[in-house]
């Protein structure tokens, strides 16, 4: 049997971000996500792998130069929406901040 071709229309890709929130209440049944910001980010084709890695590194560069002092922040690879907000979660990262460095956790004695 012969196969007869069809053509296929390619869906416009969604735009991909990283997006930055602060986690306010964490840790209580009130926790919640304070969008600070959301910047868009071309993905390479041939090596989309590499926007995930760049999540973090792209979130403590922003936490630096933000002033964003003491709290948890939530960073995420995503796409957006129509409206340009965070959709589908693709990567993320919560990140623990003293308003300086990233806060590291208690070594046990």
């Amino acid at each position: 049997m012969e196969q007869i071709g069809r053509w296929v229309y390619q869906q416009e890709k969604a735009p991909h971000a990283f997006s930055l929130c602060r986690v306010l209440d964490a840790g209580t049944f009130e926790q919640s996500y304070d969008l600070l910001g959301v910047v868009q980010v071309t993905v390479d084709r041939r090596y989309p792998e590499k926007l995930p890695a760049n999540l973090r590194p792209w979130a403590l560069a922003t936490l630096t130069t933000g002033g964003y002092g003491f709290g948890r922040f939530y960073a995420s690879y995503s796409t957006l929406d129509e409206e340009g907000e965070p959709d589908r979660s693709l990567a993320e990262e919560y990140i623990d901040w003293s308003g300086t460095a990233v806060l590291a956790p208690a070594a046990e004695a």
